[in-house]
């Protein structure tokens, strides 16, 4: 029977050479669905049940099949985990819940070829490189609290759990760590930082936000809210403006305007390494909610920092690049699949 360590070291080996093959760039989070077209593969998403995905071999050509329902983390996770399934030619597999895998690999119970896909899945979508490469992004020197490790799991588009897991998995937080932090419900976390603010379905995320987060993509989905926090000293004269705003998206609060303001403990608590987090006078605080009924969409959220009365050539700028994801169905057609011959309006 193969051990977990054991199943580490395959999967982690398999996963670089894949990367490798697939020239994937590790600075920024791995796209799985883009890879597992890249290798051929058929996927699709649609209603499976108590299913979380389904690996279907072939000589000419294998598919996967992901659960449509399921929140986009947790399907990123289960392509990632069925093909690694492809990888080490295993047979057909039903998989209920991939994406727990994590929370029990202390037991060695579990069939080899489950372990092997496991260990792949959070190997493919978190190698250390890209671990580290998000903290870098994040300006995280290392993971403090439970605040960044979701802030982390967000940026990679993996889930917290799992996220935590393999942190430790990689030596970049102790053990002990990562078994006290995954066991906080990321519920907990989304209530904590956006308050009364917080989605009504917690199975959508909150994105908190700062300076140091300028200039840097946000990966969202409809119905998540997104709290910046930006420094403003109103005596001085210069504040905080929206300057262009994306179609999707609305702002709940404003806690200049609104009376809503988040616990600023929490926020230094949450942001323990920004020199300028403390001292720099109050946060000027936006609360934004992409709309439950977005379209796919990328714009820019943009603010600026001035006074009105200034030219406003040296103001401080502020920008966010939005992509919503929607839901995604049926058969995913690459667009190389989709050449038409001339003008007869036919597939090659």
């Amino acid at each position: 029977m193969t051990t977990w360590v054991e199943a580490n070291t395959r999967a982690a080996v398999r996963a670089a050479e894949l990367h490798a093959d697939l020239e994937i760039d590790l600075s920024r989070p791995v796209d799985v669905f883009g890879a597992v077209e890249q290798l051929g593969l058929v996927l699709a998403f649609g209603p499976l049940g108590d299913a979380s995905g389904v690996y279907l071999p072939g000589s000419k050509s294998a598919g996967i099949m992901l659960h449509e329902g399921h929140p986009r983390t947790r399907q990123r996770y289960t392509a990632a985990h069925e093909l690694g399934h492809h990888i080490f030619e295993h047979a057909a597999e039903i998989d209920l819940a991939p994406d727990q895998g994590l929370e029990r690999a202390a037991g060695e119970r579990w069939p080899d070829h489950e372990k092997e896909a496991e260990a792949f899945a959070a190997w493919f979508l978190m190698p250390r490189r890209l671990l580290r490469s998000g903290l870098r992004r994040l300006g995280i020197e290392r993971p403090a609290d439970a605040y960044d490790i979701y802030a982390l799991s967000l940026w990679l588009g993996a889930s917290y759990t799992a996220t935590a897991r393999q942190l430790a998995v990689t030596k970049l937080i102790d053990q002990g760590e990562a078994d006290v932090w995954a066991k906080i419900p990321p519920r907990n976390l989304k209530l904590a930082l956006a308050g009364e603010m917080a989605p009504d379905d917690l199975r959508n995320d909150v994105w908190w936000l700062d300076r140091r987060n300028n200039m840097q993509p946000v990966d969202a989905r409809p119905g998540d809210r997104l709290v910046l926090s930006l420094p403003e000293i109103p005596s001085s004269g210069f504040t905080w403006k929206i300057s262009t705003t994306p179609d999707s998206m609305r702002m709940l609060a404003d806690s200049y305007d609104d009376r809503w303001e988040p616990d600023r403990a929490l926020h230094h608590a949450a942001h323990p390494h920004d020199p300028e987090s403390a001292g720099a006078g109050p946060d000027r605080y936006f609360v934004f909610e992409i709309d439950p009924d977005a379209e796919k969409a990328i714009q820019p959220l943009v603010l600026v920092k001035g006074q009105p009365w200034e030219d406003t050539r040296d103001d401080e700028t502020y920008e966010l690049l939005i992509s919503v994801n929607t839901p995604l169905h049926g058969v995913q057609v690459p667009e190389s699949a989709l050449a038409i011959r001339g003008g007869e309006g036919r597939l090659r």
